[in-house]
């Protein structure tokens, strides 16, 4: 029975992530409905078998993670559709094959969530003609930025010649240059000036400190008393929902 619900989860969590990269937007219908499910599931469950400890965890995981997530999207690292989407995977599974499923899975979505952050800032530089250039000549132009690769590479270069946690000093060298990177990418690719009548319900503004679309009320509001504004826009992370579920249910727990 548990096999009918991993499928659904990650149906539901993939048809999420590919709303999400098509709009920037994920339906608040999908997440309430993955978790209503989840939570019935486990209700008859435990009704059945009386197996009432799966149920608190599933309770106890959804709204757990759904506190977390709106922390986050409070402090304006992630969208309100992100922290539900995890909520709702909170109610469905947490356990699977007699473990605690969820601890795992939400380790992992911090390693998989910035593979898939380098992976997506590295195809816009591909999409945006002339990106690598902008990064190049900036980062020759930041004084931080080259002090920290100096610093990085030093001891990088040490520890390879004493074999002492080369790859270690390695992944800290390429995260500084990665940092610098998405840099670039934030202020030259996410955020855009653009006149007020191309502005659509949905568009983040660059001074909203949540990431909140404006509806339609502030779009009247905007267009009569402004002629240009900046919008901005963020990884799509929806995704990586399907793609950590797959993760956990494959290697399980990355770290450990």
């Amino acid at each position: 029975m548990i096999e009918i619900l991993i499928v659904m989860a990650f149906v539901g969590s993939l048809a999420a992530g590919l709303w999400d990269l098509r709009t920037t937007e994920i339906p608040d219908e999908i997440p309430m409905l993955m978790a209503a499910v989840g939570i019935f599931y486990w209700y008859v469950i435990a009704i059945t078998f009386g197996d009432f400890y799966s149920l608190f965890l599933s309770i106890a995981f959804g709204v757990g993670f759904l506190v977390f997530g709106w922390l986050l999207y409070r402090l304006g690292q992630w969208g309100g559709g992100d922290a539900k989407l995890l909520s709702a995977i909170g109610f469905m599974l947490p356990i699977v094959a007699g473990k605690i499923f969820m601890i795992d899975f939400l380790f992992n979505l911090f390693i998989v969530g910035l593979a898939y952050m380098i992976i997506y800032a590295l195809a816009l530089g591909f999409l945006n003609r002339g990106i690598f250039s902008r990064f190049a000549r900036e980062f020759l132009q930041d004084k931080i930025a080259l002090t920290l690769l100096i610093i990085v590479s030093f001891f990088t270069f040490f520890a390879w010649i004493v074999n002492l946690q080369f790859y270690f000093m390695l992944i800290i060298l390429m995260l500084v240059i990665f940092w610098k990177y998405a840099r670039v990418i934030e202020a030259h690719v996410f955020k855009k000036r653009i006149p007020v009548n191309k502005l659509r319900i949905g568009d983040v503004l660059d001074n909203s400190k949540q990431w909140d679309g404006i509806t339609e009320e502030e779009l009247k509001r905007i267009r009569k008393t402004k002629r240009f504004v900046v919008i901005k826009e963020g990884v799509r992370f929806g995704m990586v929902f399907s793609i950590n579920l797959i993760v956990t249910l494959l290697f399980g727990n990355l770290l450990f």
